[in-house]
């Protein structure tokens, strides 16, 4: 179940989506031990000029101020240290598929609670 849900400005170089977020997923999938068909990775681009930080918008990504933003969603079992690997994962994964410094990558992890999840046509509980 993770979703991995990614937003930043466009970046000035082309680059090739597809490859990316299977990378990031993979990696994710290798680093934590979850199976890849549970792993969903999206990523969206801002419009230009529909980001700004400090009062100021930009139109692409720099590499620094304006942090690419995650948000990870997963089941509420996971312990710190499971997430912290996790957050990592995806850190470094996104650093390294798109050549952009880690400092300046921001991930927010949300818990999906036991009953409050609906998928697979009726609502979950683990």
């Amino acid at each position: 179940m993770p979703f991995i849900h990614i937003k930043s400005l466009p970046f000035e170089e082309q680059v090739e989506m597809a490859s990316i977020i299977t990378y990031v997923a993979t990696d994710f999938s290798d680093k934590t031990k979850i199976e890849l068909e549970h792993i969903h990775t999206t990523w969206e681009f801002y419009r230009p000029g529909h980001y700004a930080k400090g009062g100021l918008a930009a139109d692409y990504q720099p590499e620094n101020n304006y942090p690419i933003i995650v948000d990870l969603l997963t089941p509420d079992f996971n312990d710190l240290k499971v997430i912290a690997v996790m957050l990592e994962s995806i850190a470094s994964s996104i650093s390294k598929s798109v050549n952009f410094p880690i400092k300046n990558i921001f991930i927010n992890h949300r818990p999906a609670l036991s009953g409050m999840v609906f998928d697979d046509g009726k609502v979950v509980k683990w």
